[in-house]
């Protein structure tokens, strides 16, 4: 019988004039990727090629794995899923003088000693006292979440698996994006619930900041273990009151972490001074040290600043406290009044915790006090 072979030439004529826009293809970005097999149609890839070519694209990278994705422009918005509504509320007010590491005896006259805790900002999560909470504590990564960030609440935003994030211009996969950043932040060395807690971390920076990595950056090549890590809880995003929250990090901080009002004038509740118990113990960066002499911290203040200091450098550096012993302001020469934060950049101190002693110079002895030491000594026998 005729017909259906005349049929099957109609059905294949058809195809050749269409061409094979309706038909999904996987492109060379499609090609494996570990385990995942991204899948784009011909139109996701004229347009990649209308792209600029120092752009990267996703077949850059040789080992994401786990999650298999599909690239689309326009993800489409689902509602957020509660995971975990038990936040904490570990807020913390310390008016106690922070200490100094060294004594006054022990420094070099007429200098100053400036004591650091800790390294970074110090607002948020403490990358160091997340790791030592996960090895010392037992805790998990929504422990170590709902500590840093109190009052927050932890929701999957079911897009994750579809999104293009940008990080320092270059888009890419939700999962790539991620990974290269936990990767730069604390590589593959720290406790995986730790590295969990810094992926839930980055990905809601990133969606506070509408998708785009804002000053985050990453390092290419992330280990297959940091890239399940960080697989497991993608899509995971901290929220306050129905908002994704700002959730800063940095390196270490010194037995508490620092309010944000005290740092960068910025009211954010879920922001606020925790403790962080192992830093004392086991923080490289716990009680660092660093001096100068007077000269040396008068010609970095003038020229900060652009003022002449006084003669009387215990008056040079007046220290007003914020919480958690963050240095809010610094009262300079009773001249002028400046953020700590500042403070701090301007002597390459490692974080705005710190305090500083002053030895004065040695006393100089007067020709009076000479000659009236003479005079008591005893008379040379002829």
């Amino acid at each position: 019988m005729l017909y259906p072979a005349k049929l099957m030439v109609s059905f294949l004529l058809l195809l050749f004039i269409t061409g094979r826009q309706s038909l999904p293809v996987i492109a060379e970005t499609g090609k494996k990727l570990s385990s995942v097999e991204v899948i784009h149609s011909e139109k996701d890839t004229v347009q990649e090629k209308t792209e600029t070519k120092s752009k990267k694209t996703l077949s850059d990278y040789d080992d994401f794995s786990l999650i298999s994705y599909q690239t689309v422009e326009n993800a489409e918005q689902k509602e957020a899923v509660l995971i975990s509504g038990n936040s904490r509320e570990d807020i913390v007010v310390s008016s106690e003088p922070t200490p100094s590491a060294v004594n006054v005896e022990d420094v070099p006259p007429n200098s100053f000693a400036f004591t650091t805790y800790g390294w970074g900002h110090c607002v948020g999560l403490s990358q160091n006292g997340a790791n030592f909470y996960a090895i010392y504590g037992g805790w998990n990564y929504q422990d170590i979440l709902f500590h840093y960030y109190p009052g927050t609440v932890l929701k999957n935003t079911g897009t994750a698996e579809t999104e293009m994030i940008t990080v320092q211009g270059v888009p890419g996969n939700a999962l790539q994006q991620v990974a290269e950043i936990v990767n730069l932040e604390v590589g593959p060395s720290f406790h995986t619930e730790a590295i969990k807690a810094q992926a839930v971390a980055v990905y809601s920076y990133i969606k506070y900041y509408h998708n785009d990595s804002h000053d985050l950056k990453g390092k290419p090549n992330p280990p297959q273990s940091l890239i399940d890590a960080c697989a497991s809880v993608l899509g995971e995003a901290l929220y306050y009151q129905d908002d994704f929250a700002m959730t800063m990090f940095g390196a270490s901080c010194g037995d508490l972490t620092a309010d944000s009002n005290d740092i960068f004038e910025m009211n954010l509740p879920y922001l606020r001074s925790v403790s962080s118990d192992y830093d004392a113990q086991y923080d490289p960066h716990y009680g660092d040290v660093k001096y100068f002499t007077a000269e040396e911290v008068r010609q970095i203040i003038q020229d900060a600043y652009h003022l002449t200091l006084s003669d009387t450098p215990e008056n040079w550096i007046q220290i007003i406290q914020g919480n958690g012993g963050y240095v809010r302001q610094v009262n300079i020469d009773n001249q002028m009044t400046v953020r700590g934060d500042a403070f701090r950049y301007q002597f390459e101190l490692k974080s705005p915790k710190f305090t500083y002693v002053y030895a004065e110079p040695e006393e100089q002895e007067t020709t009076e006090e000479i000659a009236e030491a003479e005079a008591l000594l005893p008379e040379e026998i002829p």
